[in-house]
């Protein structure tokens, strides 16, 4: 791949009842303010059975990517966090193969 990407993956669950609201509040909340950093790629949200989600960012590189949790944290903490049933898991690293 000529042109790799840095991808943060999360993967959540969330307290029963609460993906459309997570989706509510990152397409309303988080997404207009990452649209804006420099190096953000894109963001793709997957809801999977039993409130699971995994949320798939990518960017630029990593210096992006770090970039972007910072900024980020303080409004994942307020606006994400209480809807969780535990800590995200979280996968970091450099996209190898894309299509």
């Amino acid at each position: 791949m000529r042109n790799k990407l840095f991808a943060a993956v999360r993967h959540d669950k969330l307290k029963p009842g609460m993906s459309s609201e997570y989706a509510k509040r990152m397409e309303i909340g988080a997404l207009p303010i990452m649209k804006k950093m420099d190096g953000f790629k894109s963001y793709h949200l997957i809801v999977g059975a039993d409130e699971t989600i995994v949320a798939i960012s990518l960017f630029a590189d990593k210096a992006a990517a770090q970039a972007a949790t910072q900024t980020m944290m303080a409004w994942i903490k307020v606006n994400l966090v209480p809807l969780l049933v535990a800590p995200s898991e979280t996968v970091e690293g450099t996209v190898v193969v894309a299509a």
